[in-house]
């Protein structure tokens, strides 16, 4: 698959966190008939099995080629995406509120960028620190309504600290995964780490099951969610990984601010929530941290 332009990378980017933005809602209405382990199992064992088979129509050459070594290395990705960012936001998002879990997502782009400086040596301009902050101040105007008191300590439920580990993991899936895209194509990266992941979850699934209610597989709800996270969020991780290897894993972790804005918005139109100043004016500030972030260096006059 060829490189994808700047242009055609940010496009990408929005629809992907645009997705992401429709999960946490989606989850919920699953999470009554499915513990989270086996919520995560099933999504990217379908999610797994799809994308193995858009590999293989694409020829098997890359497989042969592989080495311990490169197996070591989707292994690492599986752990980080699926095991801790993937299963360990589902187990979040029964544990806490929707609106807490969208605040501490916004520190993503923060912990991103700070991981990129020190493990790939990526530096930041200060425009582009400033749209980091205008961003993730304009996600948490979205998400508290203008209630800044919201974020005190005491409001905090124990999903909201596994929320913020999921987020070291998915940190280290992008920022790891810049350096095995410069080996590996995204769809062999995203399809093995898929894999691997979704293997090491079975076991976590089985033995964490007396943990939660007991599941029901008959429950349509819960399979039309499994479904449509797994197709589309199968491809919405090749089409990140395509994003990452185009523009860099700090300017695109910026666009993770846009899932509470999407969040919002889904809430406005399926539920009837109102939007109120506070979340246009946060939108606002979101729309201008992408655009100071995502901003080209200007090259120097001669």
């Amino acid at each position: 698959m060829p490189a994808l332009s700047q242009t055609r990378a940010y496009l990408a980017l929005l629809l992907v966190v645009s997705l992401w933005g429709s999960y946490p809602a989606m989850t919920k209405l699953a999470l009554p008939d499915l513990p989270p382990f086996f919520l995560a199992l099933f999504r990217c064992a379908l999610g797994g099995a799809f994308l193995v088979i858009l590999l293989l129509r694409r020829g098997s050459g890359a497989l042969r080629s592989l080495t311990l070594e490169d197996l070591g290395a989707f292994a690492v990705l599986g752990f980080c995406g699926i095991v801790i960012s993937t299963a360990l936001t589902y187990l979040a998002i029964s544990l806490t509120t929707a609106s807490n879990a969208v605040i501490l997502q916004a520190s993503t782009p923060v912990m991103v960028a700070v991981g990129a400086r020190l493990y790939l040596g990526e530096r930041l301009r200060g425009i582009q620190w400033l749209g980091v902050a205008c961003s993730a101040a304009g996600v948490l105007l979205v998400v508290t309504r203008g209630q800044w008191a919201t974020l005190r300590l005491g409001n905090l439920h124990a999903g909201d600290f596994v929320i913020l580990f999921s987020l070291t993991g998915w940190s280290a899936y992008t920022i790891y995964g810049k350096q095995v895209l410069t080996v590996h194509s995204p769809a062999l990266a995203t399809t093995l780490s898929y894999v691997l992941g979704t293997a090491m979850l079975l076991p976590l699934s089985l033995l964490t099951a007396h943990l939660f209610p007991a599941p029901r597989f008959g429950s349509i709800t819960a399979w039309g969610v499994i479904l449509y996270q797994a197709i589309l969020g199968a491809l919405a991780h090749i089409w990140w990984y395509e994003g990452v290897r185009a523009i860099g894993p700090s300017r695109a972790a910026i666009f993770m601010n846009f899932q509470p804005v999407v969040g919002v918005l889904l809430a406005a139109v399926l539920l009837g929530e109102r939007i109120g100043a506070a979340q246009v004016v946060g939108g606002v500030g979101v729309l201008l941290g992408v655009a100071l972030t995502t901003r080209p260096k200007q090259r120097a006059e001669d």
